[in-house]
């Protein structure tokens, strides 16, 4: 008499890290963060502390007015790329949501992940389908990385030739980026013409559970780049005026930062070390890469013949304004959408006796 088989067991979930420790790695990400922003960026100017701090204390209240206006100029100009990446999504709700994302994204390592929680949870409570969501989510983060990517590369290729320490790598990467794409639209006709001569056949996923759940995952890609597609066709002016603003009144700030600590650098030569630093602040070592960003371009400035002391002051101004700031402003924002969507949930049934 044979006995029965055990049932089969099922593998369990991935060992999940328990909230304490994901808490503990996003403040040491935040810490090494600032103190990359504390002692590496004078460091890397060349400078100390005392001197950073004592030359900050010269800046006027008109120019910090200045600089806040820039700031909230940057935070505005993003809103008009989120409410035309999700139709309906007015400007006021767009600026919490960014806001709110913002401040998760800086103080979390890789916290884009969690800036689109939180997007998603602010649109679905304001009574956006999931699926707009989602090629919202995907719309604005391609915007980002490629506006970035291509901004880098032509603030590289600036600087080539000067003596940025390995600026000609850079030049180089650059090169690359904006060659590519034109190579590649030039290259897809002759693909998709091979795609449609006869005797191909299209791949079938193989049948069972892992099929449908290839076909469907193939259905769920087309249909979001269908969707987006059909978004950039109907609004891609305001999504590019939109990032093309808001990464201009970054380059203000960051003009207005370096003007108000009087460091001597070209305004030029500034904005190309602004532009090649853009694709640093995706590195996910640091929240935002704070202080990776600020440690390169201070580099680059006093190479480029930017006094020691005050482009420190500068990084360190541009980083109050642009990482800082943005943490109290979203939690701000983030209460008070809690505080409404609370109001706005109805109150449970009192239970039979």
């Amino acid at each position: 008499m044979r006995l029965p088989k055990p049932p089969l067991r099922l593998p369990k979930s991935p060992v999940r890290l328990p909230r304490s420790a994901l808490r503990l790695l996003g403040l040491l990400s935040s810490a090494a963060g600032l103190v990359l922003l504390a002692l590496a960026v004078p460091r890397a100017a060349g400078t100390d502390w005392a001197a950073v701090r004592s030359h900050l204390g010269h800046i006027s209240g008109p120019q910090v007015a200045l600089m806040c206006g820039l700031a909230g100029a940057a935070l505005w100009s993003y809103t008009y790329v989120l409410s035309a990446a999700l139709p309906g999504l007015t400007l006021r709700q767009a600026l919490w949501m960014n806001c709110t994302g913002s401040a998760v994204s800086n103080l979390l390592p890789l916290g884009g992940g969690a800036g689109v929680a939180v997007t998603y949870a602010m649109a679905r409570g304001w009574g956006h389908p999931p699926r707009a969501v989602a090629v919202c989510v995907a719309l604005t983060g391609v915007c980002n990385v490629a506006a970035r990517l291509v901004l880098s590369a032509v603030g590289a290729l600036l600087l080539a030739g000067s003596p940025v320490p390995g600026i000609g790598w850079a030049a180089a990467a650059g090169g690359v980026v904006l060659v590519l794409p034109v190579a590649l639209a030039a290259a897809w006709p002759a693909v998709r013409h091979r795609r449609r001569t006869p005797g191909t056949h299209r791949r079938t996923a193989p049948a069972g559970a892992p099929g449908r759940i290839v076909r469907r995952a193939r259905q769920s890609a087309t249909r979001l780049r269908d969707e987006s597609r059909d978004i950039v066709r109907r609004s891609w002016a305001r999504l590019v005026c939109g990032m093309s603003a808001t990464l201009g009144a970054q380059g203000a700030l960051f003009l207005a930062c370096l003007h108000a600590t009087g460091s001597r650098t070209g305004t030029a030569e500034a904005l190309a070390v602004f532009a090649a630093s853009r694709l640093l602040t995706q590195i996910a070592v640091t929240p935002g890469g704070i202080g990776v960003t600020e440690c390169a371009a201070a580099v680059a400035l006093v190479a480029l013949g930017g006094a020691p002391t005050a482009v420190a002051s500068a990084m360190l101004l541009f980083a109050t304004f642009t990482h800082l700031l943005e943490i109290p402003l979203g939690a701000l924002t983030g209460a008070l959408w809690l505080l409404r969507a609370g109001r706005r949930r109805p109150a449970p049934a009192p239970s039979a006796p």
